[in-house]
């Protein structure tokens, strides 16, 4: 897929603008709730992110040669009503207006797990769930894609040929000697990621020929300047942090590459401000591969391995 064809995807990704404009930017929650991406309950362990030297944004388009993307497991069929199907059932209505999420007890949401033990929830993914005092709650994003907060819907393509384009990008594209998990092994917020970086890459390359040629004026540059504001907006939320490295990934995206594309995208003249524009550019990019580059060592089959290699101080030192 060439990057004519993302411009397309990223015009329909901007109709979305309006919605959210509509939805508003307040950040304002009921007292005891938080909008994060991690649950109470999951381990944090200190990754120490590595030093990447690969321009991954750089790099030519890859083949879609990935295996199919299809979640078998989350797709299995019965015949009979289990206490899953029950307890799924349960968390369907009931949402006053104006609340965020579904409300969902901790029981409830588990009833959502995959043989790998992670949530998905392919319908309704903002869900609330209470710690078991009932005094704080927390809202979360339990799909795979990075989604809407108030619509639920997500802000980046979501069809089979992206995502299979777009995980062979991040694997064999990326470090084609190594190994890598399935898709279906992957974490839902692995899958965000690879979906928001693989489409945020094409718009920084749409970016870099505009600075080359000095026209921002086209529909291309617009568009893609548009997916960063809109990517960058508190609302737009990245899938809650299952894993101790989803933590790490979500962490690195959510502090050090959100807030660099929000500060791309708020300069309102690029043509006229060529020379903030380029070096607002060049972090958000350097943040974008660092990003790249760690996700891409997460999803291999040898990630301890990798991720000690890359933050070994002799290596990095030389």
């Amino acid at each position: 897929m060439k990057v004519k064809k993302y411009i397309i995807l990223m015009t329909a990704v901007m109709s979305l603008s309006a919605m959210l404009a509509a939805c508003g930017d307040s950040k304002k929650q009921n007292e005891g709730e938080a909008t994060t991406g991690t649950t109470t309950s999951t381990v944090a362990t200190a990754t120490q992110t590595p030093k990447v030297d690969r321009d991954v944004a750089g790099q030519a388009n890859v083949e879609a040669t990935a295996s199919s993307t299809v979640d078998k497991a989350a797709k299995a069929e019965t015949n009979t009503k289990t206490y899953a199907d029950m307890a799924k059932e349960a968390t369907k209505p009931d949402q006053q207006a104006g609340q965020i999420g579904l409300n969902t007890t901790q029981e409830q949401l588990l009833s959502f797990a995959d043989r790998y033990g992670l949530v998905r929830v392919p319908n309704h993914p903002i869900r609330r769930v209470s710690d078991p005092t009932g005094k704080h709650i927390n809202i979360a994003n339990y799909s795979d894609s990075v989604v809407n907060l108030y619509t639920e819907k997500p802000i980046h393509p979501n069809t089979d040929e992206f995502i299979h384009e777009a995980y062979t990008y991040f694997t064999e594209g990326v470090a084609p000697g190594e190994t890598y998990k399935k898709w279906e092994e992957t974490s839902n917020t692995e899958r965000g990621l690879i979906k928001m970086l693989y489409l945020s890459r094409e718009g920084l390359l749409i970016l870099e020929e505009a600075m080359k040629t000095h026209d921002y004026s086209t529909p291309s540059v617009q568009n893609t300047l548009g997916f960063f504001k809109v990517a960058s907006k508190f609302e737009s939320m990245i899938p809650v942090a299952q894993t101790p490295t989803d933590i790490s990934l979500y962490n690195m995206y959510d502090q050090q590459v959100k807030p660099e594309w929000k500060k791309l995208s708020d300069i309102k003249n690029p043509a006229a401000n060529e020379k903030a524009f380029a070096a607002a550019y060049q972090k958000a990019r350097n943040e974008t591969n660092n990003l790249m580059g760690l996700l891409n060592i997460m999803v291999s089959t040898e990630m301890e391995k990798r991720l000690k290699a890359a933050t070994d101080p002799q290596k990095t030192e030389k």
